[in-house]
């Protein structure tokens, strides 16, 4: 039993500090890059680029409340669809990932760039 337990114990520690390794990949931004974590779904900024593009990817993109992969997937928009930009991010990998609204205006969230036909938002956040 006491084995057992030990056991227990030092898996759940080694999966507490492997997610303490990954968190602030997704959640912190490194110097140089935007400050914006997963959790920033609806955060406040203004709408710096008045451009718009494609959704290339084949089938669907997802639509992430962060500018990561990583991040939790709101929804997702079809191959074809126009999509509007805010503007941009850049995210502690070099990636870049696009804020983007509908063809009514409503907000929808983070896609990365490279699912646009032309890379996306031109103005950073």
């Amino acid at each position: 039993m006491r084995a057992r337990h030990a056991l227990m114990v030092t898996v759940a520690g080694a999966a507490l500090v492997a997610g303490g390794l990954a968190a602030p990949a997704a959640q912190a931004a490194a110097s140089g890059t935007s400050a914006v974590t997963c959790g920033n779904a609806y955060w406040p900024h203004t709408n710096k680029d008045s451009g718009s593009g494609k959704v290339t990817k084949s089938g669907s993109a997802a639509v992430h409340t962060g500018p990561y992969g990583a991040c939790t997937t709101v929804g997702y928009v079809s191959q074809g669809t126009t999509v509007q930009y805010d503007c941009y991010s850049v995210n502690d990998y070099g990636n870049r990932w696009t804020w983007i609204r509908d063809a009514n205006g409503s907000s929808l969230g983070w896609i990365y760039g490279a699912y646009l036909d032309d890379g996306g938002a031109t103005a950073r956040c």
